[in-house]
């Protein structure tokens, strides 16, 4: 199989799923731009941290926990080996203004190295095939779940 085979397609997804896609329809989401970065970038610290009652998680830890994930992929991507702290991954559920501005710098800047990084990759080994998929459809599955979780915060919070 040609590397761009997979590439391509991943690249596409991946860039939609963080709405980092210049296209303006999606294959899974409205938009290229319907993706993590492009909807939590409209969102005040207030709206990230509402519903965080009662064990529910918010905004903030979803995006908290793929910045963990991100970081996760980056560490082994490099050649690490870490034993993920999954607890502590959720451990951001409450942000104020300056913590939410951070942190969703954070997440833009970390998606920009990995996409670097991996677009330099040639070839691509298929051992990295499975890694790059895995990180892919969980941070799709955690955009979802923010996505869903504006239609359940109050509208005034953003």
């Amino acid at each position: 199989m040609q590397p761009t085979v997979f590439t391509e397609p991943f690249f596409t997804f991946f860039a939609e799923a963080f709405g980092a896609s210049p296209s303006p329809s999606g294959y899974f989401l409205d938009t290229g731009q319907s993706g993590l970065l492009g909807t939590i970038n409209q969102l005040t610290a207030e709206a990230a941290s509402a519903g965080g009652g009662s064990g529910e998680t918010t905004i903030a830890a979803h995006c908290g926990h793929i910045l963990f994930l991100l970081n996760l992929f980056a560490a082994v991507e490099r050649g690490g080996t870490t034993t993920p702290d999954w607890e502590s991954s959720w451990a951001i559920r409450i942000v104020n203004n300056e913590a939410w501005q951070s942190l969703r710098a954070s997440l833009q800047s970390t998606y920009e190295d990995i996409v670097a990084r991996l677009k330099a990759r040639n070839p691509w080994p298929e051992e990295a095939v499975g890694p790059a998929m895995l990180l892919l459809v969980h941070c799709a599955y955690h955009v979802g779940e923010i996505r869903q979780r504006l239609n359940w915060i109050d509208i005034q919070h953003t």
